[in-house]
């Protein structure tokens, strides 16, 4: 989690050219100098002694000295970032989010009919106490052929109506795919989005006649393979979670608050997004004004995918770090 007095913007285009801060278009996202001045260049950002990166919303009608009404550009900005500041640059480009999979893969497995085997999976994606949770299936094996078996569980899983899984079997191998979380749909979503996070095990028991009967055991044979899900970067859902965030920063701390009073969010469900990180320091004067302070500072800027690469938002920030054209 970050712990820097974060900025998050959202954007929609890094425009090829620019002329002025007034031409540009809602979503269009640009570098500005120490002296508000939009930068056009690679090599205009490498000489700035400040930058603040802004992202264009609705323009506003503005009165002007003659009594004309005229249309000018709305921008929000981000905090000054400083050059001598320690400035760090990371740029991330768009994973889809997947989920986890586990193969369970009874084909090599001896099966005992009459034993009661158990299939338990451990959900660790909760973030309350007791951090986990297990959902546990139990079949009596009715024959030998591990096929048999794996259809009962599939089954079994099947009717759960609370499953997080969705069970599939092919031969005598059970596939169990995370399903897809449903508590954080919409922009204006109070839940976070999270992904399911799970485990599994299998064992057998004998029957209630055996001297051991209840006693767990492996089950010979049966191999247990995961593929880890992703929750993706940036996913829609995380650039919205990002500007919710971030409203606390604008003022706004009661995210949960009815009726709505948040403010306008940029994200756009239906896109993808690349992303851009900025970490930096900031000096500010001690309260007892004897020492230079330093307060760290983060900004996240989010453009919809493909629209950052060898973009001047992009290739400037670079350029104005290493103080020349990086382009060259």
């Amino acid at each position: 989690m970050l712990q820097h007095v974060n900025t998050v913007l959202v954007g929609k285009n890094c425009p090829a050219t620019y002329t002025n801060a007034d031409a540009l278009s809602v979503g269009d996202v640009a570098l500005f100098d120490e002296n508000g001045a939009i930068i056009s260049t690679n090599a205009g950002a490498a000489a700035a002694k400040s930058i603040k990166v802004g992202v264009a919303k609705s323009k506003v009608s503005v009165t002007m000295p003659d009594g004309s009404v005229a249309s000018k550009a709305n921008i929000e900005f981000s905090n000054v970032i400083s050059k001598d500041h320690e400035v760090k640059f990371v740029k991330g480009t768009y994973v889809a989010p997947s989920q986890d999979v586990i193969n369970i893969d009874l084909s090599g497995a001896t099966i005992k009919a009459g034993n009661r085997y158990v299939l338990r999976v451990v959900y660790k994606d909760l973030y309350e106490h007791p951090g986990q949770f297990t959902h546990t299936y139990e079949v009596i094996a009715t024959a030998t052929t591990p096929a048999t078996l794996a259809s009962a569980f599939a089954a079994k899983i099947s009717k759960h109506m609370n499953r997080r899984v969705v069970a599939t079997v092919s031969s005598a191998i059970i596939t169990l795919t995370a399903m897809v979380k449903d508590d954080n749909e919409g922009v204006n979503s109070i839940n976070e989005y999270t992904v399911v996070n799970m485990e599994a095990s299998m064992y057998e028991t004998e029957p209630a006649s055996a001297l051991n009967f209840n006693a767990p055991a492996a089950i010979v044979g049966a191999v247990i393979t995961k593929t880890p899900g992703t929750p993706g970067k940036g996913y829609w859902k995380q650039v919205r979670d990002a500007e919710v965030r971030n409203m606390g920063y604008k003022g706004h701390v009661f995210t949960g608050a009815y009726p709505e009073v948040a403010q306008e969010k940029m994200v756009d469900p239906t896109k993808t997004y690349d992303y851009i990180t900025v970490e930096y320091y900031n000096n500010y004067l001690s309260s007892d004004n004897q020492y230079i302070k330093h307060a760290p500072f983060t900004l996240e800027l989010f453009v919809e995918a493909g629209e950052l690469a060898s973009s001047i938002v992009e290739d400037g920030i670079k350029s104005f770090i290493a103080g020349k054209d990086v382009t060259v």
